[in-house]
């Protein structure tokens, strides 16, 4: 699974939950009120046994406040942290994982930005090298 996953998926549940509002992931446009902004904050690995790793992403979800927008902060803030408790991400093809969700955090600025923040830890396996253990092999020949 990779980030891009992540943020597609983050933005498909988004449009489910408010279909009559875009979603933005590359860039912020000037005309985004009453639109949201789908954005990475941080991401890390940590190694574990073998080939086994953990890896943690934090998201954030910013939602910019329309003027005599009907949606209001507290509202929000409920429906976010009721359907982020988990997300359905694409891995390749038809297969998706079910990631638990974690960390979540809901604020707003005085400039009319809500900010939804959470966490995915997921671990995965690294594919093993792959190499003809038969090609370094010495051979002797040798008559009796």
């Amino acid at each position: 699974m990779t980030v891009n996953n992540f943020i597609e998926a983050i933005a498909s549940k988004l449009a489910e939950l408010w279909p009559d509002r875009k979603v933005f992931v590359d860039k912020i446009p000037k005309d985004a009120d009453g639109n949201f902004f789908v954005g990475i904050i941080e991401t890390g690995q940590d190694k574990k046994l073998d080939r086994r790793r953990t890896r943690s992403y934090q998201f954030e979800v910013l939602y910019f406040l329309k003027t005599n927008d009907n949606m209001v902060f507290n509202a929000w803030a409920e429906s976010m942290f009721d359907n982020f408790e988990a997300l359905d991400v694409v891995e390749s093809g038809e297969q998706t994982r079910r990631v638990i969700l974690s960390g979540h955090e809901a604020r707003k600025d005085e400039a009319g930005v809500f900010q939804f923040v959470f966490d995915a830890d997921f671990h995965i396996v690294i594919a093993p090298e792959t190499y003809d253990p038969m090609e370094s092999l010495e051979q002797k020949e040798e008559l009796k």
